[in-house]
C-alpha cells in the first residue's frame, strides 16, 4: 500500500496548494483526515462509492449509524432537505458552526448517509473544510477515529489508528473542542440528540427570540 502524506497546516489560513493537494485526493476516491472546528475529522467525497466503502470499512462503522455530511451553505442544504422553520432559525443562528442538523432528506444519498430518510448535515466554520467543500463538493462529516474509540486529540493518534489507510493526514495541531451538537428537526419539532459545542440551553433559547 502507498505510504501516507502528513502535511502541517493551519486550518484558519489553509495554503492553496494545500487545498489542492487535499482536494486531488479526495477527487481520486481516496480519504484525507483534517482539522474541523471541533476536532479531526474523516474526510471523502459522498459521491464517491470507492471513497465511502472505504471510509466505512477503515473506521469499521456499522451500516447502520450514517455519517452526516459537510455542505456549503444554507441555500445547499435546503435543496437538500426539507427545512422547517425551527431548522431554520437553529441554521440561521448557528451555522456555519459546530451544529449538526438532521433533517429529512429530499434525496437518497444511500445507506451510509441516510436511514429513515433522514440525513444530517453541517456546515463547517473552518476555513480549511469550507475550502474543501467548495472544491470537491459535499463530504463526510465523521469523526477521525476507530468506531466505538475516544475521538483522537492529534494526528499522531490518528496516524496510529489508521497508518496508509488513509492518503493524506492534514496536521493542525492539538484538537480538543468538543464535538458538535446535533438536533433533529422533523415537522418542526425539535429534538437535541447530542449536547455538544453548543447547549441545550442555547439551543432553546433560540426558539424564544
Amino acid at each position: 500500500m502507498t505510504p501516507y502524506q502528513l502535511v502541517k497546516v493551519n486550518a484558519a489560513e489553509p495554503e492553496a496548494a494545500i487545498i489542492e493537494r487535499a482536494s486531488e485526493v479526495l477527487n481520486r476516491g481516496k480519504l484525507v483526515v483534517a482539522p474541523t472546528e471541533t476536532r479531526y475529522g474523516l474526510l471523502a467525497r459522498i459521491d464517491s462509492p470507492e471513497a465511502v466503502n472505504s471510509l466505512f470499512e477503515v473506521k469499521g462503522r456499522s451500516y447502520d449509524k450514517p455519517s452526516a455530511i459537510f455542505v456549503s451553505d444554507i441555500s445547499t442544504m435546503k435543496k437538500l432537505a426539507e427545512m422547517p422553520p425551527k431548522a431554520q432559525i437553529l441554521a440561521g443562528q448557528f451555522m456555519p458552526g459546530p451544529l449538526t442538523l438532521v433533517l429529512n432528506s429530499k434525496r437518497d444519498f444511500g445507506q451510509f448517509f441516510t436511514l429513515n430518510n433522514k440525513t444530517g448535515f453541517r456546515i463547517s466554520s473552518s476555513p480549511l473544510i469550507t475550502a474543501l467543500v467548495a472544491k470537491s463538493g459535499p463530504l463526510s462529516a465523521t469523526s477521525a477515529n476507530l468506531s466505538g474509540q475516544k475521538e483522537a486529540e492529534l494526528v499522531s493518534e490518528i496516524c496510529d489508528q489508521f497508518g496508509d489507510h488513509i492518503d493524506l493526514y492534514l496536521d493542525g495541531g492539538r484538537l480538543n473542542n468538543p464535538a458538535s451538537t446535533v438536533v433533529q428537526v422533523i415537522n418542526d419539532r425539535a429534538t437535541i440528540l447530542r449536547e455538544g459545542a453548543i447547549s441545550s440551553d442555547d439551543i432553546l433559547k433560540s426558539f424564544e427570540s
